[in-house]
């Protein structure tokens, strides 16, 4: 049976004659000697309970629902939050049993780190995938740490905006393996730099990211390289590549902008003679 909450007018009554009917039972009664308490163990409080709800797909907002069976037709917008992933569009089909959706229209996929944009995603979110395809877009930029990284590695290369463009991309976003198979050609611009590649893949467990294919690293001081395939691993901040090749141009600094001079001190104005 489900228990109704009662109003708040009503709450407060039975409250209130709660209190009356303590207050006349202990004016009732007389007085009793005073018993030192026995303090009560102390318990260890219990553990919280799993929230069920945690990792379900939640309708943040939808403009207008209509159903068929187990499919739930959103349009008018739409956005759907899967644990830390939130995925926005114009229009969606979501599969209440299966737990899938396909979307489009201005379509959106954020997570703490990145922002995808495409024509189209097919998502599981059993699965925790999602298959991003049509003009695909990924700008991810993770937040610095308390204590930023001054020495110029990757750690300081990752906070820095980078933005992706490839036709296709099939993310998965679980927390025990997030992985990003990446299907070219692949363009990804951060700074001075492109890196230009047949395809790509990111292996989040073991932290490291691999081009494939035609590889080319372009910098707009000149500076190019080539190879077949190259591996960074973000977490020592190392590369691996075989059989590279490629011309390296010193690429001036700029100069440190001239401080502007003093300007001498005026010379006080003569006296003012009197007649």
């Amino acid at each position: 049976m489900t228990r109704r909450p009662r109003p708040l007018l009503m709450a407060s009554a039975l409250a209130l004659g709660a209190v009356i009917d303590l207050g006349a039972a202990a004016l009732a009664q007389p007085p009793a000697a005073a018993t030192p308490a026995t303090p009560a163990a102390t318990t260890p409080p219990a553990a919280p309970a799993p929230d069920a709800d945690a990792h379900k797909v939640h309708v943040k907002y939808a403009g207008h629902l209509s159903t068929e069976g187990d499919i739930w037709h959103f349009t008018g917008g739409v956005i759907l939050v899967h644990d830390d992933m939130t995925l926005t569009a114009d229009l969606c089909d979501f599969n209440n049993k299966a737990q899938t959706a396909v979307a489009t229209g201005h379509l959106k996929i954020t997570d703490p780190d990145s922002t995808i944009t495409g024509d189209q995603v097919q998502a599981d979110f059993n699965q925790k995938l999602a298959h991003i395809v049509g003009n695909v877009t990924i700008i991810t930029q993770r937040k610095k740490p308390d204590k930023p990284d001054t020495t110029g590695g990757v750690a300081e290369a990752r906070e820095k905006k980078t933005t992706i463009t490839c036709p296709q991309i099939d993310y998965l976003y679980a927390d025990d393996k997030k992985q990003a198979t990446v299907t070219g050609p692949v363009k990804a611009v951060q700074d001075d730099k492109t890196v230009y590649a047949d395809a790509a893949s990111y292996d989040g467990v073991a932290d490291t990211a691999t081009l494939t294919g035609n590889v080319r690293l372009v910098t707009t001081g000149g500076s190019e390289f080539r190879c077949p395939a190259v591996t960074i691993s973000l977490k020592d901040d190392s590369m691996s590549a075989d059989n590279l090749t490629g011309v390296a141009v010193e690429e001036e600094k700029p100069a440190p902008a001239a401080t502007p001079a003093t300007p001498p001190a005026s010379a006080p104005p003569p006296p003012t003679q009197h007649q």
